[in-house]
């Protein structure tokens, strides 16, 4: 009988050593198949009368998933590849970034993006305290891709909702909680970058 309680102990404190990294492994491949079918959708609108829809409509789960999506945002220097969705609330934060402003457009106002920052759940933004002056951040949709470069890095406190306030140039401002690991921080990180090109 003792040797079976190890057994469950020591299995038990394994599960837990490991989990963060099988939580991590799972969002990212439900991630990595989330922008996949975001890109194969984006090439049938611009084929649609030569595109075969079959592979499509039997993957109508994540195709589903994809309600809201506006774009992929890339991050190279922390390797972040996530969905933006339109909102912050719990339901585009889930599944991805959210687009805190949805009717504001890329390349010409400042787009607000947050995303979570936790050690346990939601690791979108984890990294961003990593991120430096002249860091590229580009984002990816339909009608083109922007790419910017990090002008600057703070934390403010969450009622400073002003830094989302259109400039005289198109800004991308990213925002997160901080510190990280923290139950219901007061402060946000904030992210800005500029537009250094559109393609």
């Amino acid at each position: 009988m003792r040797f079976v309680w190890s057994f469950v102990f020591i299995s038990a404190g394994l599960l837990l050593l490991f989990y963060p990294q099988i939580e991590k492994e799972a969002a990212d491949t439900k991630q990595e198949k989330l922008i996949q079918t975001f890109k194969q959708l984006g090439d049938v609108v611009e084929t649609e009368e030569q595109a075969d829809l079959t592979e499509i409509k039997e993957d109508q789960d994540q195709v589903e998933l994809l309600d809201g999506a506006r774009g992929i945002l890339y991050i190279p220097d922390i390797d972040l590849e996530m969905l933006i969705f339109e909102g912050a609330g719990k339901v585009p934060l889930k599944k991805g970034t959210g687009m805190i402003e949805p009717d504001k457009e890329f390349g010409i106002n400042n787009v607000g993006i947050a995303g979570h920052r936790s050690t346990t759940f939601g690791k979108q933004f984890n990294r961003l305290d990593e991120l430096s002056r002249n860091d590229e951040i580009i984002v990816e949709t339909k009608t083109g891709t922007y790419e910017y470069v990090i002008v600057q890095k703070f934390v403010v406190d969450r009622s400073k909702i002003e830094v989302l306030n259109d400039q005289k140039e198109p800004v991308l401002t990213l925002v997160t909680c901080t510190p990280i690991g923290q139950k219901n921080p007061t402060d946000r990180l904030i992210v800005q970058a500029k537009l250094k090109n559109k393609s």
